[in-house]
């Protein structure tokens, strides 16, 4: 069965993203729906928009920094009114919202007062219901919804990485390493193995990634797949609440492959775990400063510059290290 995919999304602002998406579906075996075919019709435009959804089977929402046209009666916008639909008649929805913090967008296409506390209402909204992606250019953006459509319609098992798909990954990564600010915000399919349990993340780690804080948590990992990267330098990976309950328990050496999201941050952070209890220490007994010194020497400690981060942004497959021990 050809399935039919409507992107909704405002226009003015994300008109180059839309053409990306558009040119990007044609590849597969599907319909497009969308602003772009509406033309000159009788119906009025919320007619026409809600009949588009109703003819499709899969709702893409790309939500940006504005809230876009109004429909007079009930005072949302279009695209709210296209989503509200979409859940309406339990369609498939994918969510892509703007990186707030990596994506660059021209002051003129940013709202300002009541239209940007109705689109902020609205993207919280989004952030509840959904385990939204995020995008920060057209390219991005194109990677994450061909994943998406791709493993919908194809159905391609989450195996070993494909060839071109594991020379991506190796390629960004190594970028990540030396130049992180330029791909922070993009994703990268990884294959990693837990070294430990996982800790709730701190308020610093959060506030730096912009997660959240008490429903948050770090799994110390090391690289699986791709190989040829210094993983000796990778962080540890962040797993918000919901996809957090969906694979706790997590323990050591189970193995997880999906797709992360890279996050760099000038921000000094010296602690990664939350503290929900208040603890007294006494790090400079003499002591143990003396015994210590007297076998190692006297310690030194080097601050790291800046903080690197990977954040699961989607389901991935598990594969629990007791299902696989003999």
């Amino acid at each position: 069965m050809i399935r039919t995919v409507f992107v909704s999304s405002t226009f003015v602002d994300l008109q180059p993203h839309r053409k990306a998406i558009w040119e990007m579906l044609r590849t597969f075996d599907v319909t497009v729906r969308g602003m772009e075919q509406f033309g000159a019709r009788t119906e009025t435009p919320l007619q026409t928009c809600i009949a588009e959804v109703d003819q499709s089977d899969i709702y893409v929402g790309v939500i940006a920094f504005r809230q876009g046209s109004i429909e007079p009666t009930s005072g949302k916008s279009y695209t709210q009114l296209e989503y509200e639909r979409a859940i309406q008649l339990s369609k498939e929805v994918f969510i892509y919202l703007i990186d707030e913090e990596n994506a660059q967008v021209q002051v003129k296409f940013i709202d300002r007062g009541e239209a940007q506390e109705k689109l902020e209402s609205f993207k919280s909204i989004l952030r509840e219901r959904h385990t939204i992606d995020s995008f920060r250019d057209e390219a991005d953006l194109v990677a994450k919804v061909k994943r998406d459509i791709e493993r919908l319609v194809a159905q391609k098992a989450p195996s070993d990485l494909p060839h071109d798909e594991l020379t991506a990954s190796r390629q960004r990564l190594n970028t990540f390493l030396l130049l992180p600010r330029s791909v922070a915000g993009t994703e990268v399919r990884l294959v990693v193995r837990a070294t430990g349990n996982p800790y709730p993340a701190s308020r610093a780690i959060c506030e730096a990634f912009n997660l959240e804080f008490g429903g948050t948590i770090g799994l110390p990992i090391v690289l699986v797949q791709p190989d040829e990267v210094d993983s000796g330098e990778l962080p540890d990976l962040y797993i918000g609440e919901k996809l957090a309950i969906e694979l706790l328990p997590l323990a050591k050496d189970d193995l997880l492959d999906g797709y992360v999201k890279l996050h760099f941050s000038s921000r000094e952070i010296l602690e990664v775990r939350a503290r929900y209890r208040g603890r007294t220490a006494y790090p400079n007994s003499v002591l143990m400063q003396s015994a210590m010194t007297g076998v190692l020497g006297a310690p030194v400690h080097y601050e790291a510059d800046s903080r690197l981060a990977f954040e699961l942004s989607k389901s991935p497959k598990l594969t629990r290290a007791k299902d696989t021990a003999i």
